[in-house]
């Protein structure tokens, strides 16, 4: 399990979903395939609203899992080839000096955007099909802004980590924004549209946000590849202030995946966090399956006892 999930990944797939490529049209697509619009009288009881929410949410999800998996069984094995032929470093300078461009850019005004097939191409029915290629559409262009950060998940990983685990970095990087999606969308279904315009009142400030987070990725994924490049040098010892912010960015990450594989007593068993919250996640959702096929059965009933008794 430790192999396969990647909390530093896992985290930095949560913060990529709020990206100025994608985000701006995430509000529209989830009042579609919720159905806001024909939620005005309230006729839709909210475990109703919530069961649509995991099926939307989930979906997309699948979307996510499907492009980051695709892409961690092509790139796990490149990025081992291009660390071991010594290019891995030299490529990450460029690509950190290239985000940071970008970034400076953005605060100048400059917006990214990236086009996202509209809801008469490939999404204009709210069929479950519908959501996932959604979900492939909008993590394909979120890696347009959030490049820096998916770098700094995958290509910014351990010298000497395995296909297994840079694989496991892709999939968690996933996991992490199909989760915080299918929360928001969870939260959509519970709150209707109050939800859905604080999300629009955001993205006046999505763009700066982005910059800065660029700016800053892009700096640590610069002085990362000229960490690697001296480390790997064994005649040379990293300068002082570059080895000082990898060391303490790398102590963040280390305390950030012992929270995730810490331990927790449940009902008197002990399991790590990661298996914990993972359980809890399947468990919820489990729940909310159940009682919207409770809540559908009982609103048959009284139809079903009208037409017995005429």
């Amino acid at each position: 399990m430790g192999e396969l999930f990647d909390p530093r990944a896992f985290a930095l797939g949560m913060v990529a979903l709020i990206n100025p490529c994608g985000f701006a049209l995430l509000p529209a697509y989830l009042g579609f395939f919720l159905g806001l619009e024909e939620d005005d009288d309230e006729k839709r009881s909210i475990i109703r609203s919530l069961n649509r929410s995991q099926i939307v949410g989930l979906s997309m999800s699948a979307g996510f899992l499907a492009v980051f998996g695709a892409l961690g069984l092509f790139l796990a094995g490149t990025i081992t080839g291009l660390q071991e032929s010594g290019w891995l470093p030299r490529a990450t300078v460029v690509i950190g000096v290239a985000l940071i461009g970008l970034g400076i850019a953005m605060f100048a005004g400059f917006q990214p955007l990236v086009s996202i097939p509209k809801l008469n191409k490939g999404g204009g029915s709210r069929s479950v099909s519908s959501m996932f290629v959604f979900g492939i559409s909008y993590a394909i262009a979120s890696l347009t802004c959030t490049i820096g950060i998916f770098l700094s998940a995958i290509g910014t990983g351990a010298s000497g980590a395995s296909f297994v685990e840079r694989f496991g970095a892709f999939v968690s990087y996933g996991i992490g924004m199909g989760l915080l999606a299918t929360v928001l969308t969870l939260a959509v279904g519970f709150g209707k549209k109050g939800i859905v315009n604080r999300f629009r009142s955001l993205l006046p400030k999505i763009n700066l946000i982005s910059a800065f987070v660029l700016v800053v990725v892009g700096f640590y994924v610069a002085i990362y590849g000229i960490w690697s490049e001296q480390v790997l040098d064994f005649d040379a010892d990293p300068t002082p202030w570059i080895n000082s912010i990898v060391v303490t960015v790398e102590g963040w990450q280390a305390s950030l995946a012992g929270w995730f594989n810490g331990q927790v007593s449940i009902f008197g068993r002990t399991t790590d966090r990661t298996t914990f919250l993972g359980w809890s996640f399947v468990l919820i959702n489990a729940a909310l399956a159940v009682a919207g096929l409770i809540v559908r059965q009982s609103s048959q009933q009284p139809q079903d006892k009208v037409l017995v008794d005429s």
